[in-house]
């Protein structure tokens, strides 16, 4: 890490620097923009993963009510027609959902206390305590882990489609870099050419000068060998615009500043090719191209928003079943109307208090239980329905989408190997074209030395060199990019590189 911080360091400050093709794909893979965009969206389905199991989180309630009354009242019981009450609640909930579709309340306890002076009540301070169990299934609608998982199961294909969609953008870097690597390559290798092609123009300029002096050559050769110097002059001012155009495009590729200036390493060399069967090409990307694997999750997520929207038409059908018990405590009224009712008998085991509401409630001796079902028809559900049929949409539509991406991918592929099959048999062509043109351009030199060429043929057999020279180096670049490319297509560039993802 240490070395890579000091060597983009360098990067920044020196004034110039030299970079491999391997260099420059470090770069690009570290500061793409692109690829740091996706690196934050995976971030984003993270959050997206957590969110959606969130529906799975239990909740813990807690509830504190204090509510202090007077009420009118004609009530032979109440003092001076007015009831005066306290009623102090507490409460505290455990409750959730599974992915059963199973709705659950655990421990739901609730604490009552109410003070009264109203003469019928014969416990005041009164201590309510209660403990409620509580389950809801829907046995239709929602009901399974694969329903009510639907959403976290998206959202996790979500995340592998963005991982994917990561690893396709490396791939992408990678291609566009060394694309643009090999074209400032060949720009500079033309650039060499043209300062060679110059240099040689400018050299017969000089011999003719001088066979002239001494009468060997006519005024005119003169003329035609400065004509050419002031031609390759205006090629050599092309070719350091073109030189300079690939570098800024690379830079860019890398996330370098444009006045950055850089040299590429211009030994040209001919990459290793790896041996393919033409017969396996169409399987290979499709065991590898990331946006086949992309577009199948796709597909299956759009199968399990069908499997659910199919889920929402169903009817609900509720069945519920609770357990309560309860206990009781409190202490004598002394507003009792006594001489009305009578003496209160209050049994010893809820005279305590709060103690004694507990103690009940402990003894679970006070219990209530009940079941019900609830069965809910929607006569109209045209929202669910709706919901549906788009579903259905979509996953046809992918699947088309699937069906034509494998003929794109299959095309392309079929394209790149072609391209390729069509390099090596040019990168061949064009050497020979140069060696055989090198050899004439000898020859018409030899043949300008006693005379037997004129200045024109002389030039005429530079151009020809020059051109295939440049041809030579064209086909060697090209070579270069169409085995990326290949790559690229079949989906084994990153592998091909080896260059390995992190999780």
């Amino acid at each position: 890490m240490i070395l890579k911080v000091l060597l983009f360091f360098f990067v920044l400050v020196a004034p110039t620097f030299s970079i491999s093709l391997e260099d420059a794909i470090q770069y690009a893979l570290k500061n793409n923009r692109d690829i740091i965009i996706q690196e934050a969206e995976l971030e984003l389905r993270f959050g997206e993963i957590k969110e959606s199991r969130s529906i799975y989180d239990p909740n813990l309630t807690i509830e504190l009510n204090y509510i202090d009354s007077t009420t009118p009242s004609t009530s032979a019981f109440a003092k001076d027609n007015v009831i005066n009450e306290d009623l102090t609640s507490a409460s505290l909930e455990f409750e959730g959902y599974l992915p059963t579709g199973t709705h659950y309340s655990l421990f739901d306890v609730e604490i009552n206390k109410t003070k009264t002076d109203l003469g019928t009540s014969a416990i005041s301070p009164r201590w309510e305590t209660s403990l409620e169990f509580t389950l809801r299934q829907n046995l239709f609608r929602d009901f399974g882990t694969n329903i009510n998982n639907s959403k976290i199961i998206i959202a996790k294909r979500n995340n592998e489609i963005s991982k994917i969609e990561l690893e396709r953008i490396i791939a992408s870097t990678i291609l566009d870099v060394e694309t643009k690597y090999w074209n400032v390559v060949y720009a500079d290798k033309n650039l060499e050419l043209a300062y060679f092609s110059l240099r040689l123009a400018e050299d017969l300029v000089e011999k003719n000068r001088i066979e002239i002096e001494i009468g060997t050559l006519p005024k005119i050769a003169l003329l035609q060998a400065q004509s050419e110097v002031a031609f390759r002059k205006v090629n050599l001012i092309k070719a350091e615009n073109a030189y300079q155009a690939s570098s800024d495009l690379l830079k860019l590729s890398l996330s370098l500043p444009l006045s950055q200036k850089i040299i590429v390493d211009d030994y040209v060399e001919k990459k290793i090719l790896k041996q393919f069967d033409e017969s396996e090409l169409e399987y290979i990307a499709i065991n590898n191209r990331p946006e086949i694997r992309q577009e199948s999750m796709q597909l299956e997520n759009s199968k399990q928003l069908v499997k659910y929207y199919s889920n929402q038409l169903l009817p609900d059908f509720d069945i519920e079943a609770s357990l309560a018990y309860a206990g009781l405590g409190g202490s004598k009224n002394s507003d009792y109307s006594t001489t009305i009712l009578g003496v209160p008998r209050i049994a010893s085991k809820y005279d305590e208090g709060f103690s004694d509401s507990m103690d009940t409630l402990k003894s679970l001796e006070n219990k209530s239980w009940s079941i019900g079902a609830k069965l809910t028809i929607p006569l109209n559900n045209n929202a669910a329905e709706g919901r549906y049929e788009i579903a259905i949409a979509q996953r046809n539509q992918r699947i088309s989408l699937l069906n034509k991406l494998l003929d794109s991918i299959n095309l392309d592929t079929r394209n790149s190997y072609r391209e390729l099959m069509s390099s090596i048999k040019n990168v061949e062509s064009s050497k020979l074209y140069l060696s055989l043109k090198d050899e004439v351009l000898k020859i018409e030199e030899e043949r300008f030395k006693i005379g037997m060429a004129k200045t024109r043929d002389v030039l005429e057999a530079q151009r020809d060199m020059i051109y295939a020279q440049a041809e030579y180096n064209k086909a060697l670049s090209n070579y270069n990019i169409s085995i990326a490319s290949l790559e690229y297509s079949l989906g084994i560039l990153i592998k091909e590189r080896k260059i390995i993802l992190d999780n």
